[in-house]
């Protein structure tokens, strides 16, 4: 029988030039325009069997937007730029245009039996369409229409207005890209499912304070995943695009040593491990060093908010209420 071959692809970001005078110096209008309208500036991929062999690896810096000072300044990761020029100069990766790399990747695509990232909703969805879809406008007579477009959208965007979009029509187990598609999974929803929701991932995450920055869920990103899965919680991501795909590999090589490698995107799967003071009021006698951390988590987050929104008041309930379930202790 054939063996299976599946594709892990890893992209990291910019966003469109005009982000940073739209956000005017406010972080999270630029985040919000950055997850709306990515552009890929280094994309890297594996193709690897279940047991995670891999037989091919291939990472590409994009000559569109990475050489293009005022697309790669609004990255959130800019600073790494001196790491990709030391790997320019080692050999260990290649400027090219996106054309030329997307010839590339369709080639390999046609070779695997699906493909997928950790978080295919956002490299799949957004970031190698709207970087397909950026490339053909820059090339085009009619760029400074769209681009005007584009700033008119993203001036709604940074101010959390963001257009609704009918998707009845969205497919979440497939890529569609130039005219083929593929089976597509997700990495995030498939280790959430099979490799975290357990008790011993959220005490563990407890202990090497694992949280979101609410403090109210836990931590399922590849880098914890991968920190849980080898037992490394002093390991860091690099965050360029071949060195992540490699760590999802070995991620996708984990969860198919028992299960399948099914289509398909879940919508927000950290959400299925439930919250963190959920899963401390569980017990029925309180440990009260995942208590105090939990509380202090959350408590932390809500005094660096400004002033009391809905958002904050439901997190003052959820401490009330680990608050009387802590003094359960002292009964």
């Amino acid at each position: 029988m054939k063996k299976k071959l599946y594709m892990v692809v890893d992209t990291e970001t910019a966003t469109l030039p005009f982000a940073n005078e739209l956000s005017n110096g406010d972080p999270d209008k630029k985040k919000r325009i950055a997850i709306a309208r990515p552009l890929v500036y280094d994309i890297g991929w594996t193709i690897c069997d279940r047991e995670g062999n891999i037989y091919t690896r291939k990472q590409f810096l994009v000559a569109e937007t990475f050489s293009v000072p005022a697309i790669f300044n609004t990255a959130y990761y800019a600073e790494k730029r001196p790491i990709y020029l030391d790997m320019l100069m080692k050999g260990e990766t290649t400027v090219l245009p996106w054309a030329a790399i997307i010839e590339l990747f369709v080639e390999d695509l046609s070779t695997v039996d699906a493909v997928g990232a950790f978080n295919s909703m956002f490299d799949f969805k957004k970031a190698i369409p709207f970087t397909e879809l950026y490339i053909s406008k820059l090339y085009s007579a009619d760029y400074y229409t769209w681009e005007n477009t584009q700033k008119q959208i993203c001036a709604h965007i940074a101010n959390d207005k963001p257009s609704r979009k009918n998707e009845s029509n969205f497919e979440n187990d497939i890529f569609r890209f130039r005219g083929k598609t593929y089976p597509l999974f997700d990495l995030w929803g498939l280790a959430t499912e099979h490799l975290l929701n357990n008790t011993n991932y959220k005490s563990k995450c407890i202990k090497n304070d694992l949280f979101t920055a609410s403090g109210v869920f836990f931590k399922t990103s590849a880098e914890s995943t991968y920190q849980y899965l080898c037992e490394k919680y002093d390991f860091v991501e690099s965050h360029t695009a071949l060195d992540d795909a490699i760590i999802e590999t070995y991620i996708l090589s984990r969860i198919a040593k028992k299960h399948a490698i099914r289509a398909g995107i879940d919508y927000f799967p950290f959400r299925k491990l439930g919250t963190t003071d959920e899963f401390c009021m569980r017990r029925k006698v309180p440990n009260m060093d995942e208590c105090n951390k939990v509380y202090a988590a959350i408590e932390n987050y809500i005094d660096s908010q400004d002033g009391c929104s809905n958002y904050v008041m439901g997190l003052i309930n959820r401490l009330t209420a680990l608050s009387v379930y802590m003094k359960k202790e002292g009964q």
